[in-house]
């Protein structure tokens, strides 16, 4: 008896200790510099020709600097295509959307600030700015902290990103960041745009595409997208514990990051874009937000790493939106 009771005992102290690595190394790749998404070796000179500026923001009181892009709005432009083909395991769909000023009559005036998810960097959101500017926006492109050109070595979780977003936007001339003011967020970029609104009272309103949900579940789900081998031997507990303890060490706490708690408190008009195919922000989760100030909209059958990718039926969603604020 005494002898299985060892055996159960040791047996179990592995497993504490292996869950612990594993929870670990959760937390130290969490706290690294996130690896760039594969983008075109030709991006810059794509970026350049588009009329798009790189810059770079330094505030030595905040810490650091980080790298933007800025563009003005593409009223000169009578018709405009985008054209994106994905090619996912089991099938390959392709994004297509066409625009004249038939369609556009009227460019909007404004500004457009797009937030990165996690992982992602200032020239994963170019697309999506490219069809602002058709539709008449100036348009701001920072990196979040950790991220892309920023200084920092580490992410700021969304929450500590709004410091230098907020300071980025008020040292713009006014020329190239008129009124209204819009947020357009995307995942993670979602969380930081919550933050910049909670802060300004010139936020005319938010676009949210596949919105973060709880980000310890986010990145249970996303291990599951992306690395299903390991996935299977790092488990969901150890994934949820490193996810906090990333947190902790950020002196973070979970609610500051859940848009359920952030959304209602702030008022601003809030286009919601979730598809329930998308495991990581699923429309379901939204759908409760739904109220005066926010509109929760079900995108059909799209995966989270698409969300952003304009076309007709995500046109058709969004632009009348828009137009009513």
């Amino acid at each position: 008896m005494l002898r299985k009771f060892t055996v159960a005992s040791v047996v179990f102290i592995l497993m504490g200790t292996l869950l612990s690595g594993c929870s670990s190394y959760v937390e130290y790749q969490l706290l690294q510099r996130a690896e760039p998404i594969g983008m075109p070796t030709t991006m810059p000179e794509v970026i350049a020709e588009a009329g798009m500026e790189s810059r770079q923001f330094c505030m030595p009181h905040l810490g650091g600097c980080t790298g933007y892009l800025y563009a003005p709005p593409k009223t000169e432009t009578n018709k405009s295509s985008w054209d994106f083909t994905m090619a996912f395991t089991d099938r390959t769909v392709n994004y297509q959307l066409e625009l004249d000023r038939e369609q556009i009559p009227e460019a909007r005036r404004g500004t457009m600030i797009l937030l990165h998810g996690f992982g992602g960097s200032k020239e994963t959101m170019y697309l999506l700015a490219d069809y602002y500017r058709f539709l008449g926006f100036h348009v701001v492109i920072p990196d979040l902290q950790g991220h892309g050109a920023s200084s920092h070595d580490e992410p700021g979780f969304g929450v500590l990103d709004a410091d230098i977003i907020d300071t980025l936007i008020n040292s713009l001339p006014a020329r190239e960041r008129p009124h209204p003011l819009y947020l357009t967020g995307f995942s993670m970029g979602a969380v930081a745009a919550a933050h910049v609104a909670s802060r300004r009272d010139d936020i005319s309103g938010m676009l949210l595409f596949a919105p973060m949900r709880d980000f310890a579940e986010a990145a249970w789900q996303v291990s599951k997208m992306t690395h299903a081998r390991s996935s299977k031997i790092v488990t969901e507990e150890a994934i949820k514990e490193g996810v906090h303890s990333a947190l902790a060490h950020k002196q973070l706490q979970p609610e500051q990051l859940d848009l359920l708690q952030l959304l209602p408190a702030i008022k601003v008009p809030t286009l919601i874009l979730a598809s329930e195919h998308d495991k990581v922000a699923p429309y379901s989760y939204f759908a409760p937000l739904q109220s005066e100030s926010i509109q929760v909209t079900e995108v059909a059958e799209r995966n989270h790493f698409v969300m952003m990718i304009m076309d007709q039926p995500l046109h058709q969603q969004l632009y009348p939106w828009l137009q009513q604020h």
